[in-house]
């Protein structure tokens, strides 16, 4: 799930040209991943909480970063997630974020509550809160964006929009805010 401070939907994903509601930009990913592994490391349900802030669209670089990994994983989990969640395991998320992050702050361990289901919420300790209400066509069909530019660059095909009223992400090091844009995405990554 995505959420940023911006009103439903978010310039950012449409490319560099789209401008912040706010002129900055700042934006929370959680992941739930259901299976996968890394160097002989389970890393099935682990859970890791980004966040990112920029001075403009997110295209343009020069962000700041913290990545909040789930205090139920191991340390070996935790190890890994770091590792491939910062980019510095390589693969697509290397190249990502090495062009939109230059500053990584310390890396923080955090209980995570997530749900899914017609409300999907997250909770990261008192940092983050957030609720996400899928947008809907009158027949109760998910909207759903597809091809857009920052999908390709996360290598996710689509994304279903959601508004994500009265959520809200208050990092002590980093611009605290509300926001109502949100997505949901589901993705397989490989390196």
């Amino acid at each position: 799930m995505e959420l940023c401070s911006c009103n439903m939907l978010c310039p950012c994903w449409l490319g560099p040209e789209g401008v912040p509601d706010k002129s900055w930009c700042s934006g929370a990913f959680a992941f739930d991943i259901e299976q996968g592994s890394s160097d002989g490391v389970d890393l099935g349900g682990s859970r890791v909480a980004a966040f990112f802030e920029w001075p403009g669209n997110f295209f343009l670089g020069n962000g700041t970063a913290r990545l909040y990994l789930d205090q139920g994983s191991t340390a070996d989990q935790r190890r890994e997630l770091e590792a491939i969640f910062s980019g510095r395991k390589g693969g697509h998320l290397e190249g990502l974020f090495g062009a939109i992050v230059a500053n990584w702050l310390p890396t923080r361990t955090a209980t995570m509550e997530l749900q899914w289901g017609d409300s999907p919420s997250l909770r990261v300790e008192s940092v983050g809160e957030v609720a996400l209400q899928p947008v809907k066509d009158m027949a109760g069909r998910p909207t759903t964006v597809q091809s857009a530019a920052a999908l390709t660059a996360f290598l996710i095909d689509s994304m279903t929009l959601a508004s994500s009223k009265g959520s809200r992400w208050a990092d002590p090091d980093m611009r605290s805010w509300e926001g109502d844009s949100g997505t949901l995405h589901r993705f397989s990554w490989s390196a």
